[in-house]
This record gives structure tokens, C-alpha cells and sequence, in this order.
């Protein structure tokens, strides 16, 4: 049987959710680029030779530990800025972005773990999106952020993820979805009357009305027919 071809193209959006009490999330449509870097344990290969003759060999294999996933957004948002750097920014309601402050230098910093998302469409011979692709990275982690300037060109500031899952986790999965997920964090960001197919993704430290117990933080669930399920 001949395997599923998809023909994948552009970075929809990125999600990225908290793994607090109280997620947070930071969803934008603006990042240019991504890439997500296997880090990996290098196996080694000892042999046993001979002259001219390889008797024996013992060899170890490369062990995946995670992904450093770097992305470039066409704009600055001091929340993601601040989530990935280590620092801490302050925003006034009344006069919009105020100050941000990276993290005290020559010190130690506790970064905020997340589960990181980008999105990709799945296109037909006419353009039209069929199914969204998420690639899914648990347990990431910012590093200093990178900031480049040049005259005459918008301020586009560079981050890097690191993804390093838990004993026995996977450090990637792919999931190929209906439709880009709703995120919703309570009741009222549920779709009203959704059709087949209608995909959410839960950032609600608990579950909410109209999803079931089993649908848990940075689950995808679908709806089908009548309930949503989870992915």
C-alpha cells in the first residue's frame, strides 16, 4: 500500500503554552522562518581490526535528547520577548508596553518550561488548505533571545526553544488536523454550534463545560457529531 503524501507548505502559526497552573499562551501568525535541530548523544564505533581484516565491530547508536527549535517573528511582542529571554517586561493598560529588563547578568536563570507548536497547511492543486500539521515539541525552555538592527527594515528579533521531553517521552509528534485549533481557556472560547471537524486545543489548567475529563491541557480534541474528542 502505497504511504500518504502531503504536500506541506508555510508556518500557519505558532502556539506556545505554558506548562504552569495557569497556562499561558502566545499565538501569532508573523513568524518568517523556523527549524528544529536534533540534539543528539553521538553513538561511537569501535572496531576490531587486523591488518587488512575488520574482525568485530561494536557499535552504539545516536540517542535523540530533544530539539532546538529557532524562529524569527516579523514583530516584537515583550511578552514572547520576556518568555523566552528570562527577563521580565511591564505593560501599562492605559499607555500600552512600558520597560523590559533581561535577566540579572552573571546569574543563574529559571526559565518558564512550554510545549511549543508550529503549523503547516496541507495544500490541493488549487491552493486551498485540506488539514493543518502541527509538529509538537514538549518541555521547552527559552535562551537568550538575539537582536538584530538595520536601517530601513523592520525589527524582526530571533528566538531559540530548546525541547528536551521527559524520561520515556517523545521529543516531537506530528499530528495532522481539520481545521487551525480554537485555543480556548474557558467556556466561553468554545465555537457555538462547531460542525464536523472543528478542532480546539485546551490552555485551561482544568477541564471546562463542553469538553470531557479526558481532554486535558495542550490536548487537541475534534468534534464529531456531537462531543469533541480528544486527539
Amino acid at each position: 500500500m502505497a504511504s500518504q503524501q502531503m504536500a506541506i507548505a508555510n508556518i500557519d502559526r505558532i502556539d506556545i503554552i505554558t506548562e504552569e497552573a495557569v497556562p499561558r499562551v502566545f499565538s501569532f501568525d508573523t513568524a518568517s522562518d523556523a527549524s528544529a535541530e536534533a540534539q543528539i548523544s553521538a553513538g561511537k564505533e569501535n572496531e576490531l581490526r587486523i591488518k587488512n581484516q575488520i574482525l568485530a565491530q561494536n557499535i552504539t547508536e545516536d540517542i535523540v535528547k530533544g530539539f532546538n527549535i529557532k524562529f524569527t517573528d516579523s514583530t516584537f511582542s515583550p511578552g514572547l520577548f520576556a518568555l523566552v529571554d528570562g527577563g521580565e517586561s511591564s505593560i501599562f493598560a492605559e499607555n500600552g508596553y512600558a520597560q523590559y529588563y533581561a535577566p540579572v547578568a552573571g546569574e543563574a536563570v529559571s526559565r518558564t518550561k512550554c510545549r511549543m507548536v508550529i503549523y503547516s497547511s496541507e495544500k490541493d492543486y488549487d491552493g486551498k488548505s485540506l488539514s493543518y500539521t502541527a509538529f509538537i515539541f514538549p518541555h521547552a525552555f527559552g535562551t537568550p533571545a538575539s537582536v538584530t538592527f538595520k536601517d530601513g527594515e523592520f525589527f524582526a528579533p530571533s528566538y531559540t526553544m530548546k525541547s528536551r521531553p521527559s524520561k520515556g517521552g517523545s521529543p516531537m509528534s506530528v499530528l495532522s488536523l481539520p481545521s487551525m485549533p480554537v485555543i480556548v481557556s474557558d467556556a466561553g472560547d468554545l465555537p457555538d454550534s462547531p460542525e464536523s471537524g472543528k478542532t480546539v486545543i485546551l490552555a485551561a489548567a482544568d477541564g471546562i463545560a463542553g469538553l470531557s475529563e479526558s481532554i486535558t491541557a495542550g490536548t487537541y480534541a475534534v468534534y464529531r457529531g456531537a462531543a469533541y474528542v480528544a486527539v
